[in-house]
This record gives structure tokens, C-alpha cells and sequence, in this order.
């Protein structure tokens, strides 16, 4: 009877280290496959390839390829390849080549919104509207800028401002290859232009170019029909204008 307990104690005893040692890690670190999970703080599983261990809160795993792990708090998992850790809150995963994470932005406003438009405060604010010129027929992306409404001094009570939001701003993929102002360009043919409407011919058949326009004085009119001071391009077969101000430099 005494040897049976001592064999049953003995075992009891190497069981119970076994899970102490496995218990004081805070996620597994794995060749491939899935890392470790975790429910407390601290540092989710690693792996060299798979996902990286998930954690409730702290760090999510790390992985060399694959999936970075999952956070609902804290800093997602950071990973060489593939695509970054999400996380709930806190930071997204960082990742060296891939996918990098997506990030909120300003909604557009709308198409029908115009510089000192009455607005209410429960309109969406600020927002972005395209602006400077319109090479979409060049196959070139729209610039845009921010506009707020603010309340005014005279009436409306509350205004659209697209004038002190910010900058109107191309994106990076923008060629502006057809929009050099150097040398400097001729000026406009006499007749305004109006932007958008007036048609016009490139030298062999070219989707942009023939510059025109000047800073100081009126060389086209806007959609409301107003003179302005800026610069045309001849884009597919329509003159885009823009304000100098606006002008992709």
C-alpha cells in the first residue's frame, strides 16, 4: 500500500512541474504554424511562418512571413511579409513589405457643394472636394481639398469655407509632365475660355498639353461663368483650367 502511494505521489509531483514550466510562458514560439494565444497581457507566440499568437491585450505575436498577430488592445503583431497585425485599438501592425493597414480619411463632400454655400451643423464637416485642374481625361487622378463649415459673419448663419481649409493637393501619382509653366506659356486665346466646355486640338493628336494662361490676368471662366486669373491645358480635346493657386506645379 505504501509503494502504490509513493508512485501516485511521485507522478503527481512530475505532473504538476511539467505544467508549471509550460504555464510560465507567455505564448509558444513555434517553426510554422499558428503561435501561441494569450487572455492576460503581455507578449503573444511568435513564428517564423503561419499567423503569430493572438493576446487579449498587450502585443500580438510577431511572425517573419504571414499574418502578424491579432490585439484588441495595444500594438498589433509586427511582421517581415505579408500583411500587418489588426488590432481593435491602439496601433495597427506594422509590416516591412506587403500590405500596409488602411486608415480613415475625410469623406467627400458633394458634388453640388460650392465655396460659401450655406450649411447646418449637422452636415458632415470637414470634407474634401476636388479642385485644381481636371486631367481625368488624361487618365490623371483629381486633387482635392478640405472644406469646413464655420459660422459666418454674414448671412448664411453657417457657410461652407473651401478657400482656409487647406491646400489643394494632387496626389503623388500625379504627372504633371503636361502642365509646365517653363517656358513661360502664351496667353489664352482672346475669347474666354470656359473650363470644361471649350474644345481645343494638341499638336499630333496628344491627350494633353498646349498650355495656356497667365497669374495676372483673366484667362478663362469658371462653371459659374466667372473670369479667372490661372492657366488652361488642352486635355482629349477640352480645355481644364485652374486658378494659379490650384495649378499642379
Amino acid at each position: 500500500m505504501k509503494r502504490t502511494s509513493l508512485a501516485v505521489a511521485g507522478f503527481s509531483a512530475m505532473l504538476a512541474f511539467g505544467l508549471i514550466e509550460y504555464g510560465c510562458t507567455s505564448g509558444d514560439t513555434v517553426s510554422d504554424g499558428m503561435g501561441g494565444k494569450t487572455t492576460g497581457g503581455g507578449t503573444g507566440g511568435q513564428t517564423t511562418s503561419g499567423t503569430g499568437g493572438q493576446t487579449t491585450s498587450g502585443t500580438g505575436g510577431q511572425t517573419t512571413s504571414g499574418s502578424g498577430g491579432q490585439t484588441t488592445s495595444g500594438s498589433g503583431g509586427t511582421t517581415g511579409g505579408g500583411t500587418g497585425g489588426m488590432t481593435t485599438t491602439g496601433m495597427g501592425g506594422m509590416t516591412a513589405t506587403g500590405t500596409g493597414g488602411t486608415t480613415g480619411g475625410i469623406a467627400m463632400c458633394a458634388s453640388s457643394l460650392k465655396d460659401k454655400m450655406a450649411c447646418t451643423a449637422t452636415d458632415v464637416s470637414p470634407c474634401n472636394k476636388n479642385c485644381g485642374v481636371n486631367a481625368a481625361g488624361a487618365g490623371q487622378p483629381r486633387a482635392t481639398k478640405p472644406c469646413a463649415c464655420i459660422t459666418s459673419t454674414v448671412t448664411p448663419p453657417m457657410a461652407w469655407d473651401c478657400t482656409n481649409a487647406g491646400q489643394c493637393t494632387y496626389p503623388a501619382t500625379f504627372d504633371k509632365t503636361c502642365f509646365s509653366l517653363t517656358p513661360t506659356p502664351p496667353a489664352c486665346p482672346t475669347t474666354l475660355i470656359t473650363t470644361g466646355t471649350t474644345t481645343c486640338t494638341n499638336p499630333g493628336g496628344a491627350a494633353c498639353g498646349s498650355v495656356c494662361g497667365s497669374a495676372t490676368v483673366n484667362s478663362y471662366q469658371d462653371s459659374s461663368m466667372a473670369a479667372k486669373m490661372g492657366y488652361c491645358a488642352c486635355i482629349n480635346g477640352v480645355y481644364q483650367c485652374a486658378s494659379a493657386k490650384e495649378w499642379p506645379m
